[in-house]
């Protein structure tokens, strides 16, 4: 047989054997050369407005499973505000070509500051994950370019308003105020001297503290207002839902007798669906101020006992002591505005003190025991990491292979497969022994030697 005619008859055969070989090796071949991948994708509809909150989700998968948690950095765009917030992440399984991937979720906050494109960094994030054999595996995601367009919109106002002014949130403000003394038949009552404490709370939905606008409250003529340092939460336990709250305490001084209305708390802020300009307010206070509770009217036979001479008006003596306590006052105020950055600085300095010693290397193993003892997974594969990379500069896996140790290996690994496997384990975590796996390798510092006395005396005793 000739052949060509012999290939014409073997084809028909040889092209299923062809596809069926194929099949069989495609899933070897999609395994091994799996890599880990990430993705980009935001939350809205664009373009988004000057002002408005923005969730970027980045997902990070990797084959197989973490054998530590990825580290996802800051993002720096000019022209625009972007935020990390301080929430767990999400973790997630997908197949993929048929690989199966475990995937780690975080969302940024994103809000522009004024209309244009905006791009997001090329940020490369280093990944540690298993590989078929249970070995560690060192690889990195870039993130791919992204684009955010904000503007506006046609025939509306820009949210700043005017130059000069704030950026205002996009999103509808509730403003709700508490007084430290309650109102009688919608009036405050209280005597001359007296101080009313108003605590005025702004809450944005799906909005970040930080770009609420402090809101306006100017006092009454003749009424002293103080206004302390407000008070900003991401996770306000007592708000109607996610979002930021900004908490402003307000107080009012009344130094005569009257009658004085404390003008409405004003926030201003751009509808979402209008992309108009809004304001939200709470309510004014009306206040009646009487005579103070120590004083007393003049007798009616004649100026009191110390008057001027041939004057019937305030004691000289009251006049005196009102000088001196102005005086006394304007010194303490003084000397207090020039202490006070001091007093901050050294507060400042004590504070990093206090956290670079909680961040040191020995309170995160003891974190890290404790957690173990506790079966608190998430806690102790944090801590580890951090002790890990303060004290020996690696990832877990790393220190726990170099080790030598197969009983510390199999429980790091055991406690990265419970929170970052395919399949994540739904019984509680044994901590123990990875505990005891740290006690036998984590020694503390040496302690330092005492400086030995010179053996030569000083040359000029």
């Amino acid at each position: 047989m000739p052949p060509r005619a012999w290939l014409r008859r073997a084809a028909p055969l040889v092209l299923p054997l062809v596809l069926m070989l194929a099949a069989w090796l495609w899933p070897g071949l999609a395994r091994a050369a799996a890599e880990p991948i990430v993705r980009v994708e935001v939350d809205a509809r664009q373009p988004v407005l000057v002002g408005q909150q923005v969730g970027i989700d980045v997902t990070i998968l990797a084959p197989n499973y973490f054998l530590s948690a990825p580290e996802f950095p800051s993002l720096a765009v000019p022209g625009a505000v972007v935020t990390l917030p301080d929430a767990r992440a999400v973790n997630s399984t997908e197949t993929i070509d048929g690989v199966l991937y475990a995937g780690i979720r975080k969302t940024y906050a994103f809000t522009a500051e004024q209309d244009g494109e905006f791009r997001l960094p090329a940020t490369t994030i280093p990944v540690t994950y298993a590989g078929d054999d249970g070995a560690p595996r060192e690889g990195s995601v870039t993130l791919p370019a992204t684009t955010i367009r904000a503007g506006t919109g046609r025939g509306s106002t820009a949210p700043t308003g005017t130059a000069g002014r704030r950026l205002l949130p996009v999103a509808r403000l509730s403003v709700t105020q508490t007084l430290d003394h309650n109102p009688d038949r919608g009036v405050v009552r209280l005597h001359a001297g007296d101080a009313l404490v108003r605590t005025v709370t702004t809450f944005a939905p799906q909005t970040q503290a930080m770009m609420i606008v402090p809101p306006h409250a100017d006092p009454p003529r003749g009424v002293r207002m103080f206004r302390a340092d407000a008070r900003l939460s991401d996770q306000a336990r007592d708000a109607p839902g996610p979002g930021g709250t900004r908490v402003d305490t307000l107080t009012y001084v009344f130094e005569r007798p009257g009658t004085y209305t404390l003008p409405a708390v004003t926030a201003d802020w751009v509808d979402p669906a209008t992309r108009q300009p809004s304001r939200s307010e709470a309510p004014a206070v009306k206040v009646e101020v009487a005579a103070a509770r120590n004083g007393g009217a003049l007798s009616p036979g004649g100026p009191s006992a110390g008057a001027l001479p041939g004057e019937g008006g305030l004691p000289w003596r009251t006049l005196l002591w009102a000088a001196g306590a102005l005086l006394g006052a304007a010194a303490l105020a003084l000397l207090w505005r020039r202490l006070r950055p001091r007093l901050a600085r050294l507060q400042q300095r004590r504070a990093e003190r206090r956290r670079a010693r909680a961040e040191g290397a020995e309170a995160r193993l003891a974190a890290t025991l404790r957690a173990c003892r506790a079966g608190d997974a998430a806690a102790a594969s944090q801590a580890l990491g951090g002790w890990t990379r303060a004290a020996h500069g690696t990832t877990p896996a790393a220190w726990a292979e170099a080790a030598g140790d197969a009983a510390l290996a199999d429980a790091v690994t055991g406690l990265q497969r419970h929170l970052y496997g395919a399949a994540p384990d739904p019984s509680a975590w044994d901590g123990n022994p990875l505990a005891q796996a740290l006690g036998r390798h984590a020694s503390p510092a040496p302690p330092r030697r005492p400086h030995a006395p010179p053996a030569l005396p000083p040359l000029n005793p």
